[in-house]
């Protein structure tokens, strides 16, 4: 297993069991609202042309929040989430009988494609991680998400257009962010740097599809 997803799985399976499945849990703080709000941007990489009851892997999906917003929002969505946690997985194979859970690094499982590959809050940590390990493990990672996909990605990660850095976060200045996305992985990309929290998230398609 990569040493930083090593260092994701002490770290959140320590979290979620000081927590339990809340938005603590997951290490987004206290406040839910934010939480649904990640939820609502992960989902705007669906197209309006995908397909019905489009395919979708949650990446880092902790106990399962997204699969509880997409059927609180009525998605219809075939839904699987892999995780390196092995107690949030424990906890949503037994709490969320419509969704699949793996117990797993994305980087090394071996996975079908998905129509839509999502990741929020992985790429916003880096925990002990110097920025350069960071840098490698975000570029590997977003690679195999968009090898995974056959219609499209979405990340997020943490914007250097703030006054204040935490140590154990991990910010990319969002212009490089997206020209690197554009030069190694998809020229179909967008981001959204609008929304009311410290960072941004990155959509690449593999064609131009409908938004």
């Amino acid at each position: 297993m990569d040493p930083i997803s090593k260092l994701m799985r002490e770290h959140y399976s320590a979290t979620f069991q000081a927590h339990g499945p809340t938005s603590e849990g997951v290490d987004w703080g206290p406040h839910a609202s934010r939480m649904l709000m990640r939820f609502e941007k992960m989902l705007a990489v669906i197209e309006k042309d995908a397909p019905k009851k489009a395919s979708l892997l949650d990446v880092g999906c902790g106990y399962g929040g997204l699969l509880q917003y997409v059927r609180d929002a009525k998605h219809d969505l075939d839904y699987c989430g892999i995780d390196v946690a092995e107690n949030m997985i424990r906890w949503a194979a037994e709490n969320l009988e419509d969704g699949r859970f793996i117990c797993g690094d994305v980087l090394e499982h071996r996975l079908d494609p998905y129509d839509y590959v999502v990741c929020s809050g992985i790429l916003t940590q880096k925990l002990s991680a110097s920025v350069a390990d960071m840098d490698l493990f975000a570029g590997r990672l977003i690679r195999r998400m968009f090898a995974l996909c056959r219609r499209g990605i979405a990340f997020n990660v943490m914007t250097t257009k703030v006054n204040f850095f935490a140590d154990n976060l991990y910010y990319r200045n969002p212009a490089e962010m997206l020209a690197w996305c554009m030069t190694e992985v998809s020229r179909h990309v967008r981001l959204d740097h609008a929304y009311p929290l410290h960072e941004y998230t990155v959509y690449l398609y593999r064609d131009g599809g409908q938004r």
